[in-house]
């Protein structure tokens, strides 16, 4: 549902309201009714009005004024605070759902359910103590709103990059029966285990990565992060060919990875002597091109084939290469290398060519976000934006891969 929607939706609800109100004031004498309920209809299509001029934050405030909280209104006044919270007036959200906890009287599932929404707010406006606190609160009183109080409390855990807690806690949700199959929990899970793995490798920890890498395969087998954390740690370790297993398994699992692996690849190839040859990482790149072709993919087997069979050869191989899968990238080296076989004036234009080609691929993003559209030219697991995890992918096409 849209906001503009849902505002719609409490229009209709708040107008219910009043001609129950109506109904229920008509069984009193009528100077008691009509000073009050005049006044509540003046300001429903006050609100309506502002509504109906597209200024919804306006049509808001009136609604809650408007509005008396009872036992009928209450799930109203917490749809108008969510709203408030995505319209940015948090302070306002906190305030509407703090005045419906201190009203006396209020039932068990609407009291947990204004403490999530205010433990929510209290999220938005980065108070992230007193959510965790509320959200505490809910899980040790184990009422059925202790599920996604611990949601909410591995959001806090992620903001306050709580890697152990968050794992924890995903843990206990993992342990509830409706969440046993909830592949997307470990999907994140196992990323907060190679956060934790990151941190290891970048002190050169490889036997605390290790186990880190280990416990994310047990939330998700088939994470591509923790299969490129281990590919690292067996490189690091001289472990070539296993690296080598690790890295040709994410292009099985993961092919929207394949450039990210053709440097790692490369360099385990390099450095792993006699058990890898270069015959074998051309055929595999061979292998991948006709499967999921990709610039990188490309110029690497190019790039064996000039140091093998020379240049005018590799120009052939790319040149058959780009008629498969067209690129800048690769038509930007196609002129690099024929700028290599002339000389004089024609050379020099075939580099400025390939030049701004270049000059332009380096300013362009190289992956986008499917969530959000999110565009960067880094990979990042975790979206900056709508921080949604694995969600940024290679552009694909003629300026990408």
């Amino acid at each position: 549902m849209t906001e503009s929607s849902a505002i719609f939706l409490i229009v209709l609800v708040l107008g219910f309201i009043l001609g129950w109100s109506g109904s229920k004031y008509f069984r009193r004498t009528r100077s008691k009714r009509k000073g009050g309920l005049d006044e509540l209809y003046n300001d429903y299509f006050v609100g309506l009005n502002y509504l109906l001029h597209d200024e919804p934050d306006e049509a808001i405030d009136t609604f809650i004024e408007a509005l008396e909280v009872n036992g009928q209104t209450i799930e109203t006044h917490l749809a108008l605070g969510t709203l408030l919270r995505r319209r940015g007036k948090v302070d306002k959200a906190i305030k509407v759902h703090q005045a419906l906890l201190a009203r006396s009287g209020l039932t068990g599932d609407l009291a947990d359910s204004t403490r999530l929404e205010l433990a929510r707010d209290y999220i938005a406006a980065g108070l992230l103590d007193r959510a965790e606190r509320l959200a505490k609160e809910l899980i040790k009183e184990n009422s059925d709103a202790r599920p996604e109080a611990l949601f909410q409390l591995v959001t806090i855990y992620e903001f306050e990059k709580e890697w152990q807690l968050a794992i924890d806690t995903v843990q206990i949700l993992l342990n509830l029966s409706r969440h046993k199959k909830d592949k997307n929990m470990r999907v994140i899970a196992a990323h907060y285990c190679c956060e934790l793995a990151e941190l290891e490798l970048k002190n050169g920890n490889y036997l605390a990565a290790r186990g880190y890498v280990k416990r994310a395969f047990q939330f998700d087998r088939t994470n591509a992060r923790a299969s490129f954390q281990l590919a690292d740690i067996e490189r690091g370790e001289g472990n070539y060919a296993i690296a080598v297993k690790e890295l040709e398994r994410i292009a099985n699992h993961h092919p929207e990875y394949l450039s990210e692996i053709v440097k790692p690849l490369s360099i385990c190839y390099e450095q792993g002597g006699d058990s890898l040859t270069l015959m074998n990482f051309s055929k595999f790149l061979s292998a991948q091109l006709d499967k999921n072709p990709r610039a990188l993919i490309l110029l690497q087997l190019v790039e064996l084939v000039r140091q093998d069979k020379g240049l005018p050869e590799a120009i052939t191989t790319l040149a058959e290469g780009l008629n498969q899968h067209k690129t800048l990238q690769g038509a930007g080296s196609l002129l690099q290398f024929h700028s290599q076989l002339h000389e004089g004036e024609l050379q020099s234009h075939l580099r400025l060519v390939a030049r701004t080609i270049s000059e332009y691929l380096d300013n362009r993003p190289n992956y986008q976000c499917i969530q959000c559209g999110f565009k960067t030219r880094k990979l990042y697991w975790r979206c900056p934006s709508c921080q949604k995890w694995d969600t940024i992918s290679p552009i694909l096409g003629l300026v990408g891969e």
